[in-house]
């Protein structure tokens, strides 16, 4: 399909709104005065008009098409013209496809945050809902699904210590690449002649923000270890430098190991989790079905699964997370069912549902297509039925590009187990210092309300850029920490 535009440059905000159609579809682009005389597009013109600027968006899709315009003011900002295109054309595509997007026009991946931002600004959590459903076009089940998880999070929200951070460490390597992931990972048979020199790198990264963060004053109130998968390598010596640095007289609300793959899961690694000082970990299925793990690429079994799950259990974890993921290929919806079941009869602390997001870098990206949208809703819809009557409620979400349904994904956690790392990091209301190749780092504050700094993505690139990498970040980080405060 093509995406035309005339008299403005608004293709990326065109482009989120089509892909609400047309997940995973390559698109090209036009700006000649009239969109193409043939094939499938997707246009918007503004033009100027002697008291503003008219706005004539059109859709043809499949020999038929729908148009739609409206006349705007001379200097309307770029955000309102936006949203102004996506209201002119949001209904053509509904006509057109016969599809009503869940979350309705809205294409960014924090919606509970942008109900808040709606609540706050009007002072009525009732008329932000009414904003979603009738402005935006949300569904009611979707709308009170942001509006219970906002008011899960806003106790944790208010329990962060003032002048407080989180840490994030990553660590890009993983014993294979998983067919859906789109992660930059790197595979420990491949790359592992750079883990040794990482390790180097890392602990000086970790002494140089545990530096600032004591100069600066800051109150560590999280630290998360992710990937990649973290197990992946010997942990040991990471995690004492973070206890030296970030741990020791801190009074962490949480911890957490992304350990994720059962076969990286160790009763050594787990025994010094604990030594260390480790609250939360993961441990991740994806699926409880062995076809499904083989086919997605994941080298263990079910029970591979369940043996970590209660390895954890038995050496004194009391808060674990497990995520499966709707719509893997190979799964049916009677599959994903009999794995939320055999998870509720786990009983972890939490479960985190995500919907299969394909991702041009992921392996899955070129050999599939879209799963099917009515059977991932249905997962998700079961999802949510059993695991709120089993007591654990929605607590955060987020959406990405290019997901099944157009959906979600969503953590769920019984009460007091919520993780605060994850509310405040997709809030945007914590300051997050990234460690590590691929970690970003997000300061609160400053001229544009959130300042972002990001590591280079590959971990050669992170070793042999170290010493200049480091430079500029302290140079940035003092810069913007001196300014929010």
């Amino acid at each position: 399909m093509v995406i035309h535009t005339y008299g403005h440059g608004r293709t990326y905000e065109m482009e989120a709104l089509l892909k609400l159609f047309r997940p995973a579809e390559k698109f090209t682009f036009s700006t000649e005065p009239e969109p193409p005389a043939e094939g499938e597009y997707f246009s918007a013109v503004l033009l100027p008009e002697t008291d503003g600027q008219r706005l004539s968006c059109a859709v043809k899709i499949g020999g038929e098409s729908r148009s739609s315009g409206k006349i705007l003011l001379a200097d309307i900002p770029n955000n309102i013209l936006d949203r102004e295109i996506s209201g002119l054309s949001y209904p053509l595509f509904c006509e057109l496809t016969d599809i009503q997007p869940a979350w309705g026009m809205l294409t960014g991946i924090r919606p509970v945050n942008l109900l808040r931002k709606f609540s706050e600004r009007t002072g009525s959590i009732e008329q932000a809902k009414d904003d979603f459903r009738n402005i935006w076009r949300v569904t009611e089940e979707k709308t009170q699904l942001a509006a219970e998880i906002l008011e899960v999070q806003q106790p944790i929200l208010n329990a962060a210590p003032k002048d407080s951070v989180a840490i994030y460490v990553s660590i890009p390597f993983c014993p294979t690449r998983c067919k859906y992931c789109s992660f930059v990972s790197n595979s420990v048979s491949q790359m592992g002649r750079l883990v040794d020199d990482y390790y180097v790198c890392l602990a000086k990264e970790i002494g140089l923000v545990g530096r600032i963060v004591e100069e600066y004053g800051l109150t560590v109130d999280s630290i998360y270890i992710g990937g990649g998968t973290p197990t992946a390598i010997d942990l040991y010596q990471p995690l004492d430098w973070l206890h030296a640095n970030f741990v020791c007289g801190q009074p962490l609300r949480e911890y957490t190991i992304e350990a994720g793959r059962p076969d990286t899961i160790t009763r050594e690694s787990i025994g010094f989790f604990r030594q260390f000082g480790v609250t939360r970990i993961s441990v991740n299925p994806q699926s409880f079905q062995d076809d499904v793990l083989k086919a997605a690429g994941r080298p263990h079994t079910a029970q591979d699964a369940v043996d970590k799950f209660y390895l954890a259990r038995e050496l004194g974890f009391d808060n674990i997370n497990m995520d499966f993921i709707a719509g893997l290929p190979a799964d049916t919806v009677e599959g994903f069912r009999e794995s939320i079941d055999r998870a509720v009869g786990l009983d972890p602390e939490s479960i985190t549902v995500h919907c299969l997001s394909l991702k041009k870098a992921a392996d899955f990206y070129q050999s599939l297509s879209m799963p099917d949208a009515e059977a991932v809703a249905e997962m998700v819809d079961y999802a949510q039925k059993t695991l709120t009557a089993a007591g654990y409620r929605p607590y955060y979400l987020y959406r990405q590009k290019n997901m099944a349904a157009n959906l979600e994904n969503v953590g769920y956690a019984k009460p007091g187990f919520e993780s605060a790392y994850n509310v405040m990091m997709m809030d945007d209301s914590q300051t997050i210092l990234g460690i590590g190749a691929g970690a970003s780092t997000k300061v609160l504050g400053g001229r544009r309300g959130i300042e972002r700094l990001t590591e280079c993505k590959y971990p050669y690139d992170y070793l042999a850029r170290f010493d200049e990498l480091m430079q500029e970040k302290e140079r940035q980080l003092r810069a913007l920490l001196g300014g929010a405060q």
